[in-house]
């Protein structure tokens, strides 16, 4: 009941907003900020781990495994 009570005077809000408020500018800016962190941080994310598996230690990237082989001596 409470969701429903605060959608409908949130709504109420919306509709009463006169044009000069420009409200939808305002949350079209939140919007592109949104968009903007989101994309950001997984850009972030992506050269991190790209970083990380370059680097030697970690078993990523194109790294070669050296095996030592032992010859039985008869």
């Amino acid at each position: 009941m409470k969701y429903v009570t605060l959608f409908l005077v949130l709504s109420l809000v919306v509709m009463m907003a006169e044009p000069g408020d420009c409200f939808w500018r305002h949350f079209k800016n939140m919007w592109n900020t949104a968009r903007s962190i989101y994309h950001g941080t997984k850009a972030g994310l992506r050269s991190y781990r790209e970083q990380t598996h370059q680097q030697p230690g970690h078993g990523g990237g194109n790294q070669q495994q050296q095996y030592i082989v032992f010859e039985d001596e008869d």
